[in-house]
């Protein structure tokens, strides 16, 4: 992904508020793979104006990707000129959001989940401009509160039915996407029990997934059916690790398959709880999901539905995002197995 460089000259990394400056001294038009979004009151407030931003990097990733700019000059209109020219004076956001948030925000408002979107903030004395830069997605068509995006004609418009449909068809390999739900936590006066269910979902419409499996791994906690010796062999790690090798011979669209698990814990030694969950299947990349969770924040008059529990996640992401974002190279990963 090197839209930055293209349009900047530079890495998305490395950009500097000056250099947003600079880039609007001259005349700037609209593209399929760059969109300027002004911040303005007239939009509403921060997140209404930030509906605006999901829906554009939902009609990118749908696309051939490219870069949207939240806080760039108000456009203005030419004579003789169809479209738009962006120039002259930033509109910058006047709050600033962390990255997390962002991009978790945007994440939860676009269907399927998107992968590969990244934010640069910059500032100057209170003033904020926020760069994206997103890839065009493998699991396109994504939507966005029920529409289908795409840029189209340098803007971004509700994808007509032959695009959607054409996009359905590129498909590569189905979507898995896997969650943990949190049910119940309780306890007998000598350990904590949290019960959760596992959920693993296709959202590809046009392609089932088969031979899936998954993995649960939690070093603070033991599975309870560990000690059970009719169940014994499904779990490792002295029983830290649920390992479900033939979980599901196919997975259908719209139809998720689940398994409940129960986990056990001592209340003297554990505080915060680390859950991760890696999966895959026949066609689909394995991907991980995980949840870090605080048993401080327990609240015995509400044990039915501990998500509060959850102070830190990461959901579906393949292992080459994960690896490229630690940095590891295919001579790590070989170290590291070989040399062990």
């Amino acid at each position: 992904m090197e839209f930055a460089k293209s349009y900047f000259g530079k890495e998305l990394e490395e950009l500097v508020y000056q250099d947003l400056v600079d880039f609007f001294i001259e005349e700037k038009d609209e593209s399929d793979k760059i969109e300027f979004k002004a911040f303005s009151a007239k939009y509403g407030n921060l997140n209404k104006n930030l509906e605006g931003v999901i829906r554009g990097i939902c009609a990118l990733v749908n696309s051939n990707g490219g870069i949207l700019i939240w806080g760039a000059p108000e456009g203005t209109t030419v004579a003789g000129r169809a479209e738009k020219v962006f120039v002259g004076d930033l509109s910058p956001v006047n709050e600033r959001k962390e990255k997390d948030w962002l991009i978790n925000k945007i994440s939860d408002s676009i269907t399927p989940l998107p992968v590969g979107i990244k934010v640069r903030i910059l500032e100057n004395e209170g003033n904020y401009v926020y760069v994206f830069e997103a890839e065009s997605s493998d699991y396109k068509p994504h939507q966005y509160k029920n529409t289908y995006l795409a840029r189209l004609d340098g803007q971004t418009k509700p994808a007509p039915h032959y695009l959607i449909e054409s996009l359905f068809k590129q498909i590569k390999y189905p979507n898995i996407e896997g969650h943990i739900k949190l049910t119940q936590i309780s306890h007998d006066g000598n350990h904590y029990f949290l019960d959760l269910t596992i959920f693993l979902f296709n959202f590809s419409q046009l392609q089932n997934e088969e031979n899936i499996s998954f993995r649960l791994t939690c070093p603070q906690g033991v599975f309870v059916k560990a000690n059970n010796p009719n169940y014994a062999k499904m779990y490792g790690y002295q029983g830290h690790q649920l390992i479900f090798n033939d979980f599901s011979s196919v997975l259908h669209f719209g139809a998720p398959n689940m398994h409940s698990e129960r986990l056990m814990f001592n209340p003297q030694t554990t505080r915060e709880v680390d859950l991760l969950l890696s999966f895959g299947g026949k066609n689909s990349p394995l991907k991980t999901t995980s949840y870090k969770l605080n048993l401080a924040n327990i609240d015995w008059n509400n044990t039915n539905n501990p998500r509060y529990l959850i102070v830190e996640k990461e959901e579906n992401k393949t292992m080459a995002e994960k690896q490229a974002e630690l940095g590891t190279t295919r001579e790590d990963s070989l170290r590291n197995i070989l040399e062990e």
